[in-house]
């Protein structure tokens, strides 16, 4: 049986900084991208699947947000971020985020947390949901496993992909299961890696539309325009 994101990132929590210490290169181009195209003078943001919270309030620091909100399913990630003092922290998972009267500037849901979701509808489910906490002038900022990453698996092999997600359609193809390490644990696991026309016509489906796309390598961290060289990033609006 496959374990739960909850139960996973509750392991994962000890470890957390020495697992994303060890893609920093990505991260890093990630976050550059978020505050190089975030809007002007935001004053609030919601951090969505936040991990430990380290990132988000480092985010929330570059771009001089001072009212910040971290949610995560978890629950030991939970406690972690309750610790760095944010406005307000949820406990929930990014397709059941609530209805609220609140606002706000900036939305982040980094680090492929779109592909821990279970199915499509919970996607666009989560996507929906940020839409409605998201101010008239607010952007959105998401990064997603990209199935038709060649500077992953190779050119030959995302050829092929790309030819046969064409000719036949089917979004379950990007489903993976996986032994997922974790300290001394290993845990079985699913993630979903998505074409960039999947993730697309989820993104036009919850209602919102594309401002800038980018490709980052997993690996150096290097940026591209090119949708098959690197995890797909974007910015969305309403």
């Amino acid at each position: 049986m496959n374990a739960s994101s909850s139960d996973i990132y509750d392991v994962l929590a000890l470890h957390y900084r020495e697992y994303a210490g060890k893609k920093s290169a990505y991260l890093s181009a990630v976050d550059r991208f978020i505050v190089d195209h975030a809007p002007s003078r935001p004053s609030s943001m919601l951090d969505v699947g936040s991990g430990d919270g380290i990132r988000g309030m480092a985010l929330a620091q570059q771009l001089g947000i001072s009212s910040v909100v971290l949610s995560d399913y978890s629950a030991e990630m939970v406690a972690r971020c309750r610790v760095l003092g944010p406005s307000d922290v949820w406990q929930t998972a990014a397709q059941e985020l609530p209805e609220t009267d609140r606002s706000f500037d900036v939305i982040t849901c980094l680090w492929n947390v779109m592909g821990h979701l279970p199915d499509r509808l919970s996607r666009i489910k989560a996507l929906t949901r940020m839409r409605a906490l998201l101010s008239p002038r607010g952007i959105i900022f998401f990064d997603v496993n990209n199935r038709h990453n060649a500077a992953a698996y190779g050119w030959v092999k995302i050829l092929g992909r790309i030819i046969i997600d064409t000719m036949q359609h089917d979004d379950r193809r990007g489903d993976a299961s996986f032994d997922w390490k974790v300290g001394d644990k290993v845990f079985p696991a699913m993630g979903h890696l998505f074409t960039p026309a999947e993730i697309e016509t989820i993104i036009r489906e919850s209602g919102l539309q594309v401002r800038e796309r980018i490709a980052v390598d997993y690996t150096s961290g290097m940026v591209s325009r090119s949708p098959l060289r690197g995890q797909l990033v974007y910015s969305l609006s309403l």
